[in-house]
């Protein structure tokens, strides 16, 4: 039985702090059947909203690289994602499990807000719907679109007005946070202040597993009143300092921060945020279970369904196993084993923080070499690129270079933690400040944040196992 019906709390608007006395007395002398029971001593739940890229058994382009310029031919063209592929599907496996533990009053799921990423914002809408509301029958959990892509100028000059002057992608009344809003930022500030009066602590944690537009824009435009009523925001980004990100030995990029670096850079500079709590999931820790000598996959030999399984469950299970099989061919054929998971990593931290080993660390954002019209950038006597975009002989980022392959090269910056706590530092390092690149935000800091990087032991990655094999299906 739940101590707390979190689900008739959301339908309802009913508050249980604030009551008086004598109503508490009157409302307990008569209990109807269907009251939910408060448990004054009990732990609360975790209160969560998630950003996600919800795309599992689409066949789909990355939504973000479809929209924005990724490559460049010599002419300095504009060169987009054409790669039709199975798409990703650790967020749906994240949405089934975080929905899965709200029913059983684990967790208080607060809001989904989809938004670009690993496929196109309107299919993914297609996909959060599915599990939300035909896989699981929740209609009480709300749902609303987010970015349909980066909002601000990424791998693209700044505008410039008739008279010479540009606009600045930060400030109140910069680009990014006039043009960021939408329905599923909206939504998450509305929740935010409705939780306000909870209590005296913040009671809400945001999960973000795609990328950062909307968090930022979300830091960026909120009023303090909602701002200071986060918990903690659970990333699923980042590497340590120096260290590279790669599955079985193939290279990869740190997805979420990729697609819109602008909005993750703006994420950690938010003025009246930066006392927020963020955790970052690094690869460090969430790269592990993809490993063929650590894998830890979603199908139906390791994964056992809910026990005991009910018609709606084992409908469940089966289109979750039926809708991840094309993802896990395509992976299969890329590095040699199927996909682990990953942003499952940051709904457990909020469930269950103590599996985890997270140290305080420094995360900033360094930038990789010149953008293709920088004035800085190599070109013959005629004019012509000599070398690939962001693929400088000196380069400051892991992972860069012609031995990895041009898509790397053409990361523009990255999400780097230090443990090194007393090195503060500047949030972005680099050359900076280019037309189209990341603004240098001059002043700012490097963001204070804990920074996961491993298990805290052998008994906790098992109790981390266990829960997926719990709860997804």
């Amino acid at each position: 039985m739940r101590l707390f019906d979190v689900t008739l709390v959301r339908r309802t608007g009913i508050r249980f702090v604030g009551l008086t006395l004598a109503g508490i007395l009157a409302a307990s002398a008569t209990p109807a059947a269907s009251e939910p029971i408060v448990d004054a001593s009990a732990k609360p739940v975790p209160r969560i909203i998630i950003s996600t890229d919800v795309a599992i058994g689409l066949i789909d382009t990355h939504g973000g690289k479809s929209l924005t310029p990724v490559s460049f031919d010599a002419d300095h063209a504009y060169t987009t994602d054409t790669n039709v592929a199975p798409q990703d599907i650790d967020d749906g496996l994240t949405l089934a499990m975080a929905l899965n533990l709200d029913a059983a009053g684990q967790i208080d799921l607060l809001a989904v807000v989809p938004t670009y990423g690993n496929a196109s914002l309107p299919a993914e809408m297609l996909v959060a719907r599915q599990i939300i509301s035909t896989l699981k029958k929740r209609k009480d959990i709300p749902v609303a679109p987010g970015a349909i892509g980066p909002a601000a100028q990424i791998l693209n000059p700044t505008a410039k007005w008739f008279n010479g002057k540009t606009t600045k992608i930060t400030g109140r009344k910069g680009s990014f946070a006039l043009s960021c809003g939408n329905e599923g930022v909206s939504l998450m500030r509305d929740t935010l202040l409705a939780d306000e009066g909870l209590g005296k602590k913040p009671t809400v944690t945001i999960l973000a597993i795609g990328p950062l537009t909307d968090v930022a824009c979300l830091l960026n435009t909120a009023p303090k009143r909602a701002i200071r009523n986060i918990n903690e925001i659970i990333v699923l980004a980042s590497r340590t300092k120096d260290s590279s990100v790669a599955v079985n030995g193939k290279v990869v990029n740190d997805f979420n921060f990729r697609m819109d670096p602008v909005g993750g850079t703006l994420m950690l500079a938010a003025g009246k945020a930066r006392s927020v709590p963020i955790r970052l999931m690094s690869f460090g820790l969430t790269g592990q279970t993809s490993q063929t000598a650590g894998l830890f996959g979603f199908d139906a030999a390791t994964y056992p369904g809910r026990k005991p399984s009910t018609a709606a469950s084992r409908k469940s299970f089966k289109w979750l196993l039926e809708a991840s099989e094309p993802r896990q061919a395509y992976w299969k054929g890329i590095f040699g084993t199927i996909e682990g998971p990953f942003d499952q990593y940051t709904l457990a931290a909020a469930l269950k923080p103590e599996v985890f080993d997270c140290q305080a660390g420094l995360a900033y954002v360094q930038m990789c070499p010149y953008p293709a019209w920088s004035s800085s950038y190599p070109v013959s006597s005629g004019g012509d690129p000599t070398e690939e975009p962001y693929n400088t002989p000196v380069n400051p980022c892991v992972d860069h270079g012609t031995a990895n392959g041009s898509s790397l090269s053409e990361v523009p910056a990255q999400l780097v933690v230090s443990s090194k706590t007393k090195k503060v530092g500047a949030l972005v390092r680099g050359i900076s400040g280019i037309d189209g690149n990341i603004p240098a935000l001059n002043g700012k800091k490097a963001r204070a944040v804990m920074v996961c990087t491993d298990f805290a032991n052998s008994r906790a990655r098992t109790k981390f196992e266990k829960l997926l094999k719990d709860w997804t299906w």
